[in-house]
């Protein structure tokens, strides 16, 4: 996982409050323990926004090539070779296959989840009274079922992230999170992204 500052979020908080509240007006998701925007931020036509989705891509492509120690292409072509085929080096990127904008209220939580079909889930925080928390849970399931008298480092713990407005993280698809119950006045607005990895002909 990574957690980094987006260069430009002073620029872009500043008006991003608005926007993603007039957006959650219309045709919103309320869940009952969050609000969500329908349709992704691509669509909302906003040049802030589409620099911002770009940037996220970008960032998850240098994270996986930072932890691989390859380019993106050099690894997809050795995951071909695996499986018997051959091919050209494509160009290979991370793009956001879905996006919507998350509002939470005084009360307001996200039970612990993962997205399925998704590489890496991007959580950007645009606005928040205070600091913006993600709780990380072991991703095993059932691993409280047996209880063998010993625990592992970290096992059935939560890691709780504090992060603030201007702050990106990226997880694996897989990783389970939550959204602890948020307790302030106000509003705390995230972006998440799900990305995934898309390879084209050179």
């Amino acid at each position: 996982m990574a957690r980094l500052s987006y260069p430009k979020a002073g620029e872009l908080n500043a008006g991003l409050e608005e926007l993603v509240l007039s957006r959650v007006g219309d045709g919103r998701k309320d869940f009952g323990y969050k609000t969500e925007s329908a349709g992704d931020l691509a669509s909302w036509g906003d040049p802030g926004l589409e620099e911002l989705t770009r940037w996220v891509g970008r960032m998850a492509g240098q994270l996986v090539e930072k932890l691989l120690g390859v380019s993106l292409a050099e690894a997809y072509l050795r995951s071909r070779e695996r499986e018997g085929e051959g091919g050209r080096a494509p160009v290979v990127g991370v793009v956001a296959r879905r996006s919507w904008a998350s509002v939470y209220r005084n009360g307001d939580r996200h039970e612990p989840h993962f997205h399925p079909n998704t590489a890496w889930s991007a959580i950007y925080y645009a606005a928040a009274p205070g600091p913006c928390e993600l709780d990380l849970l072991d991703p095993r399931h059932f691993v409280d079922y047996f209880d063998a008298g010993i625990s592992l480092a970290g096992e059935e713990q939560r890691v709780r992230l504090v992060c603030a407005p201007g702050d990106l993280v990226l997880i694996p698809g897989w990783l389970r999170h939550a959204v602890p119950t948020f307790q302030d006045e106000g509003v705390r607005i995230s972006l998440s992204w799900n990305l995934n990895y898309m390879a084209r002909s050179g």
